[in-house]
């Protein structure tokens, strides 16, 4: 098979003004051709690493299996404790024919990569008129099972009053929380009460960017009841459904003014029983809010 002609060596053939050198000679000069004619000249090698001053190679290699020294700093700092709290509402509700609201909700963790303490809270109250309101408290111990999903349990403290009455409720929980194909945020929590209920509540939100700083957010939230509870005015199946629609800018990441509506409606029989109680089974909401993280 032939060879190729260097183009190097075609280039100083060709340049006028150099000194005339037969092509044989800028052949026999190439590092190639000086190869192939003392194949058995050897490239150098560069000088291995220096080792510890008073130690053999077997030493150094020897060392280097133990594990590291009391307080040698770990390669990947895995196991800081961090802390995140977020209000994803804090808002002021007006609705049609019923007192106007302050609602919020809430929730944070403090803990490791994998572990933490995580806590949320919801609830509403009205001032205009007769006081009443409502709110729950989780917490939980949260684990990371796979990068997008955590699995948590633990407590929920839930509280109702109206004027000088009031009734509480406590609750275990197991939940599912995590983002869902299509970065859909889902959040499924399961409550076995102290009075043997079964309930669950299923929450979905997404963020839609219309702008860097535009966002709007659509969100469901539904409930469910094993069975019936004429006490709380539920009824089994679907129980209560929210349908909210938030549109926020965002100044900064953390700090998000927004302005949306909601539409909240009962389902089937616990419509029927909050209609007999002299309530209203749907609502319309105007809300107005800031959403903060820290």
């Amino acid at each position: 098979m032939a060879r190729r002609t260097p183009l190097v060596a075609l280039l100083l053939l060709m340049l006028p003004g150099l000194p005339q050198v037969s092509f044989a000679q800028v052949l026999l000069e190439s590092p190639s051709r000086q190869a192939e004619a003392n194949p058995n000249h050897e490239t150098e090698q560069p000088d291995p690493p220096p080792l510890p001053e008073g130690m053999s190679l077997e030493d150094v290699l020897d060392y280097s299996d133990n594990p590291p020294p009391i307080g040698f700093p770990p390669p990947v700092p895995d196991n800081e404790v961090f802390s995140f709290m977020l209000f994803e509402q804090l808002e002021y509700a007006v609705r049609e024919e019923e007192q106007d609201l302050v609602s919020w909700q809430a929730q944070g963790w403090a803990g490791l990569d994998y572990d933490k303490v995580w806590w949320k809270t919801e609830g509403s109250a009205g001032f205009d008129g007769t006081d009443e309101g409502e709110f729950d408290f989780d917490l939980l111990y949260s684990r990371l099972v796979t990068p997008f999903w955590s699995v948590q349990a633990g407590v929920q403290y839930s509280n109702e009053w109206e004027s000088s009455e009031q009734s509480d409720l406590w609750s275990g929980v197991v939940a599912l929380q995590g983002l869902a194909p299509g970065t859909v945020e889902l959040d499924a929590s399961f409550y076995l009460t102290e009075k043997a209920d079964l309930r669950a509540e299923i929450e979905l939100e997404y963020n839609l960017r219309v702008t860097q700083r535009l966002v709007l957010q659509p969100r469901i939230e539904l409930g469910f009841a094993a069975q019936d509870v004429p006490k709380d005015l539920l009824g089994a199946g679907l129980t209560n459904s929210s349908l909210d629609l938030r549109l926020r800018y965002e100044f900064r990441r953390e700090i998000s003014p927004y302005v949306g509506v909601r539409y909240q409606f009962s389902s089937d029989k616990t419509a029927r029983l909050v209609e007999a109680a002299g309530e209203k089974s749907e609502q319309l909401s105007f809300v107005a809010g800031i959403r903060v993280a820290f």
